[in-house]
């Protein structure tokens, strides 16, 4: 399959295999719709890490503003889950402006430590600051605020699981147009050589700031659709624990490449769904596996199935030069 094809069909082929394995494993749906958003968060920690050269253990904080932002949409304002979503990413776009401007000034290794510290930052807020709000550790409740959508009622998990296929096939072409714009290389550019890129009068700290706004607001997307997925929101959801969760997911799947937050947490949740049915300490055997993935295959699993196709298509190469000859 050609890079052209593979852009047009490679969003639909995913979601075609989650509906599926949707009706091939029923019981699974709760499993498959975490995947699916967990894909989208997973996307906004790759354009930190594959595209702009930085890693984040801030990505549990702006996953739970996502979340709280809906979650508190629908507990004192309203109940349409588009708007909750709207303000979700909005708040993410208000809060990369805030941001950005210190953090993209950063080195690596500071941006790491200041995100670490957002996290517990982000527990206090929620936890303590706003508790009248929020509810602290006894957490946010708000399914019953909800209304009905038209069409497909996404209050039901059966019917929320197609509105987020529809959400990740859209995320999936809009990553696909960024990764192949003048911007996406751009990004990329001042990952491997800023100094070049600042000599050749490119703006390094603007082309930083705006896929780290992009970023945060694919992290709060994914954030809002847990809130509606569960109906409830509490400060366990921004640890800075969580954090490693996403980063494996990166590194699994390929760091900087279109597909592969979509196989990074089909791979991490998999691991960690299979392992945790017969060990209560999953986490020991899924660091095992991923130092054995990322060692063994270090594209990741994305980078991978490239290869294998790749040496398809020199083999089909190879027949056709000899029938020719």
């Amino acid at each position: 399959m050609n890079k052209k094809l593979l852009s047009i069909l490679g969003p639909v082929i995913i979601v075609a295999l989650m509906i599926v394995f949707r009706y091939l494993f029923p019981n699974k749906i709760t499993f498959l719709t975490e995947v699916g958003i967990f894909s989208i968060y997973v996307m906004g920690n790759n354009i930190l890490m594959g595209y702009l050269g930085y890693t984040s253990f801030g990505q549990p904080f702006y996953l739970s503003v996502g979340a709280y932002s809906a979650a508190i949409f629908f507990a004192y304002f309203g109940g349409n889950i588009f708007l909750a979503i709207i303000v979700a990413i909005v708040v993410g776009l208000l809060l990369s402006l805030v941001l950005a401007p210190g953090l993209m000034r950063l080195k690596s290794s500071y941006f790491t430590l200041i995100n670490a510290a957002l996290c517990m930052i982000g527990v206090f807020i929620f936890e303590r600051l706003l508790i009248d709000v929020t509810n602290g550790n006894d957490g946010l409740w708000f399914r019953g605020n909800m209304a009905a959508t038209p069409l497909l009622d996404v209050r039901y998990p059966k019917n929320f699981f197609f509105f987020v296929l529809l959400i990740l096939l859209i995320a999936f072409y809009l990553y696909q147009k960024m990764d192949k714009s003048a911007f996406g290389i751009s990004m990329k550019a001042t990952k491997a050589n800023p100094e070049k890129m600042t000599f050749l009068g490119y703006n390094v700290f603007k082309i930083r700031s705006i896929g780290y706004a992009i970023s945060i607001m694919m992290s709060t997307l994914a954030g809002s659709l847990y809130a509606i997925n569960f109906g409830f929101v509490n400060p366990n959801l921004g640890e800075n624990t969580r954090a490693i969760e996403v980063l494996l997911a990166t590194l699994i799947g390929g760091v900087g490449s279109v597909f592969g937050p979509f196989f990074g947490a089909l791979g991490f949740l998999g691991m960690k769904d299979i392992v945790s049915t017969f060990m209560t300490r999953w986490e020991f055997v899924v660091g095992v596996l991923t130092i054995i993935v990322l060692f063994k295959f270090n594209r990741g699993i994305w980078g991978l199935i490239e290869d294998g196709a790749g040496l398809v298509q020199r083999g089909r190469n190879k027949k056709t030069v000899k029938v020719g000859e």
